[in-house]
């Protein structure tokens, strides 16, 4: 081809393109050249020649349109116009290739939502659950009481007294308020509704530090006092009073009694759930020292931090201690702590939220390492368009420029898709979290914080899949790409080393996730394995409260009695029971002292859970006796005090003999109590939870013991459970239409949402390693299903010699599985190093269980070999003069 001539085909030329010219033209006759050393015929090979670089018009006008870009945007020379140049040419090249952006944006919107969601999750669970300002110095008091066997609490363990000294002593807290919780009911035009229920000493909205959506927080003196006022959340004032903006001022009927409605909470202002705030009726200084029932919140005092605020609170509880002790022995050695507000709340879900954060970060590095290795295999096919940009002036920064704009174009779109995506899966999240009854500090949404987090992991997953192929095609090399791209070559060494080491990171991130996913899997199929202790299935629970106002104990004594024989006698039902708490609810304990045992100063009094129940409870249960007899209706006031005790309590307490016929009282020993004497042993039950041990629990009778106003009914059925709740609604409002019950759901729920965190991690770290094993086995595939079709003369020619197809799949399935195997061992070493932050999700099973590293790495190495397999069968079957034909 003359100068002339190519002038023609070329067209319009800048002076840069004259080089390019005679580089073309040097490539051509060295491609010539080569052909004529193989045997062609000169004028053949100079058509061979001009054949493999590609059809000459087409590259004309490829060359002449990068000249004109080149060439204004050196005219413009600004960095915006260059970047809007850039970004032109991305989305015109992502245009030419809709397929391969679709599957590029489905699979980040994938990564991204999962990663929003579960970030969405942590950011309103872990990070920020609570609206209030500076909450970080908001904090609870809780005490240690080391001769109670009682660690670190902060809910209910605080007396009035102990309140009133911290409120009083204290100089490094401000705002000192206390509460109790319970139930009250809300009546009026309406259905009489039983509402969870703060009882509050001091002005809470102060110490939270924020301002009511309507009216106002309660007034010194009105907590002083007791004052029949009243502040409702706002979800209470949207759902019962419907959003009424002239509510307040309003007198509403709390368990009978008249009380003016004085505000609304702003929203998600939730205290565990309590919709109502009174003060509390009477002063601190009515109860007794040691009846701790409370909690407290308090602010951090200006310029004070909180190893101050503990420092101060030691030097209380040793003031404490030397007034007290003596009277009160748990306050000998006894500790107050301070802790944040947020660490308090979330220190139970941290565990599971951190780990699905870690898991599912790691699932976007995986689909980082996917895509970058499909980009790399499209961005060689373009080779020849990049080299030819350099060769017109464009620099290695331009060329990187274009591709990063191109992938973080992509990651952009699945961000936003992904973004849709979380909006949906957190409402289905916060359903499945309902359903479960799983108990939250707070609701978290795509908020802003979510967003900008969405929006920074897209670009940061732009530039990181982007970074790797842009770096390997951005090298200056024309002449090298020219005749690589002639003969049809792969790219390179360097190329084959980048595809094989990301896909050993996709193995490596892809079987630390399976482990853990395996050993969640693993631990909660133990979990559901373990026996109870009891039966729950056909149990309905619910829970009624009757107010002191109009109930005496002896009368909800009676009234809870009758309810229990009325409910039995319904069609359906097998038996009813009335408890005061229940497994897996149990949480109420107590000292006691054993008559005749002798207890050391130093020594602590034994603990266990009492439990009050009906003496048709066990057999509700099916919690079988093992020893004595079990409670029976002649247990009843007035008669000999009797308790049954499981058998954790008996083997703790009672060791070497029988346990039946010994005393015990309530407190220590010098406390003047009634005898209770030991009738029956049961065999225990996990009264804490299916993944915690049985506990010591006595069982007292509530036809002898009086135990406040507020028990559970539990009715056994013979079938469905739920479609017996309208008959025992019926039978509760015979006997008082005024009494709702609530807080209605199956044994069975219970038991779930007990379970609930660990069922959730399970659930979504599963999701994740198998979407992971997704991932891995399509970018293996990929990987060497591209080097298969680039490979195919060379593959043609090793056949033609005499290969035979097993020894090229051999061949083909070992230099895949090489990278998966060292992927696997760093795989194997990432889920043993991160073994402890799963320890506290399992159960039953140690964190390094080889069963589960030696079955799962197997089953991904099963899978990473079919994933090869296919490839590399397709490669046994080329017949070689096709194979020379095509690459010719």
């Amino acid at each position: 081809m003359s100068p002339d001539r190519r002038g023609r085909t070329l067209g319009p030329s800048l002076p840069v393109e004259e080089d390019v010219d005679r580089e073309i033209q040097a490539h051509l006759d060295m491609s010539a050249e080569e052909l004529i050393r193989e045997g062609w015929d000169p004028r053949e090979a100079q058509i061979e020649a001009r054949a493999r670089f590609g059809d000459a018009h087409r590259f004309a006008r490829q060359c002449e349109t990068i000249s004109r870009e080149h060439a204004r945007a050196i005219r413009r020379g600004t960095i915006l116009e260059n970047f809007s140049l850039t970004l032109r040419q991305a989305i015109r090249s992502l245009r030419k290739g809709p397929g391969f952006s679709l599957v590029v944006i489905l699979t980040l919107a994938v990564g991204i939502g999962a990663n929003t969601v579960v970030f969405s999750v942590v950011d309103g669970i872990i990070f920020n659950p609570f609206p209030y300002p500076e909450v970080d110095r908001l904090v609870g008091v809780g005490p240690v009481y080391p001769r109670l066997n009682q660690e670190l609490s902060f809910f209910e363990v605080l007396s009035p007294a102990e309140y009133g000294d911290l409120r009083d002593q204290s100089r490094v807290l401000e705002k000192v308020v206390a509460w109790d919780m319970g139930n009250r009911q809300i009546a009026g035009a309406t259905t009489p509704t039983n509402v969870f229920t703060a009882f509050w000493w001091g002005d809470a909205l102060s110490t939270l530090g924020v301002t009511p959506a309507l009216g106002r927080g309660f007034l010194p003196e009105e907590t002083e006092r007791g004052d029949a006022v009243a502040v409702i959340s706002h979800r209470l004032w949207q759902g019962r009073f419907g959003g009424d903006p002239e509510v307040v001022g309003s007198t509403i009927q709390v368990n009978g009694d008249p009380y003016t409605l004085v505000g609304v909470l702003p929203p998600r202002t939730l205290i565990y759930g309590t919709d109502l705030w009174i003060p509390m009726p009477i002063g601190p200084e009515v109860y007794a020292r040691n009846r701790r029932q409370f909690q407290v919140l308090a602010r951090l005092a200006p310029g004070a931090s909180l190893e101050e605020a503990n420092t101060e609170l030691e030097g209380i509880a040793r003031r404490v201690e030397a007034a007290y002790g003596q009277e009160f022995e748990e306050y000998l050695g006894w500790r107050l702590v301070a802790s944040t507000w947020t660490d308090i709340n979330v220190q139970t879900l941290r565990p599971a939220a951190l780990v699905l954060l870690g898991a599912v970060g790691l699932v976007l590095l995986l689909v980082c390492a996917n895509l970058a290795n499909l980009f790399l295999a499209r961005a060689l096919k373009r080779r020849r368009e990049f080299a030819l940009r350099t060769a017109l002036g464009a620099g290695r920064g331009r060329v990187l420029g274009q591709l990063l704009s191109e992938s973080t174009a992509l990651s952009l779109l699945g961000g936003a898709i992904g973004a849709g995506l979380a909006i949906l899966g957190l409402r289905g999240l916060l359903a499945v979290v309902e359903v479960l009854g799983l108990p939250i500090p707070a609701e978290p949404s795509i908020n802003t914080r979510v967003l900008l987090f969405t929006g920074g992991i897209s670009v940061l997953t732009g530039v990181l899949f982007g970074l790797v192929p842009a770096l390997q095609v951005s090298r200056p090399d024309l002449q090298g790409t020219l005749q690589a791209e002639g003969r049809n070559s792969g790219g390179g060494r360097g190329r084959q080393r980048m595809q094989r080491t990301l896909v050993g990171v996709e193995t490596a991130v892809a079987l630390a996730l399976l482990i853990a996913g395996g050993l969640l899997v693993n631990s909660f199929l133990r979990l559901q394995r373990v026996d109870p202790g009891y039966n729950p299935e056909n149990t309905l629970t619910m829970r009624l409260t009757l107010p002191w106002e109009e109930y005496d104990m002896e009368s909800i004594m009676a009234f809870f009695q009758d309810l229990e024989e009325r409910v039995e006698g319904l069609p359906g039902v097998t038996s009813a029971a009335i408890a005061n708490q229940f497994p897996p609810l149990t949480f109420l304990d107590s000292q006691f002292s054993v008559e005749g045992q002798a207890y050391g100063e130093e020594e602590s009094l034994p603990t266990a859970y009492l439990t009050l129940v009906s003496p048709d409870y066990f057999e509700s249960m099916e919690i079988p006796a093992v020893a004595g007899r079990l409670l029976d209706r002649g247990d009843r006031m007035g008669s000999r005090e009797v308790a049954v005790i499981n058998e954790s309590a008996a083997r703790r307490f009672f060791p070497g003999g029988d346990p039946v016929g010994r005393r015990f009282h309530i407190g220590g020993p010098e406390a003047e109590r009634e005898w209770i004497e030991v009738v029956g042993v049961v065999a225990d039950s996990r009264n804490r939870g299916l993944d915690v041990l049985p506990q010591p629990e006595i069982f007292g009778s509530t036809h002898q013991v009086p135990g406040g106003n507020q028990f559970f009914l539990l009715v056994k059925t013979g079938g469905e459970p739920r479609g017996l709740l309208p008959s025992i609604q019926q039978t509760v409002a015979a006997m008082d239409p005024d009494q709702p019950i609530y807080a209605i759901r199956t044994l069975e729920e219970a038991i779930g949402a007990s379970m609930a965190p660990k069922r959730i991690a399970t659930l979504a770290l599963s999701f994740f390693a198998a979407f992971a094993l997704l991932l891995a086995s399509l970018g293996i595939y990929s990987v060497v299903a591209f080097g298969v079709a680039e490979r195919t003369r060379e593959i043609g020619i090793r056949m033609a010699l005499g290969a035979e197809g097993g020894a090229v799949r051999s061949l083909v399935i070992r230099q895949a599985l090489t990278p998966v195997f060292i992927g696997a061992v760093v795989g194997v070493g990432l889920a043993f190093a991160l073994r402890g932050f799963l320890q506290s999700l399992l159960f039953g099973i140690a964190g390094h269980d080889p069963l589960t590293f030696i079955s799962v790495t197997g089953t991904l190495l099963g899978v990473a070999g079919l994933a090869s397999y296919v490839p590399a069968l397709r490669a046994s079957r080329l017949d070689p003069v096709e194979a020379l034909a095509d690459d010719g």
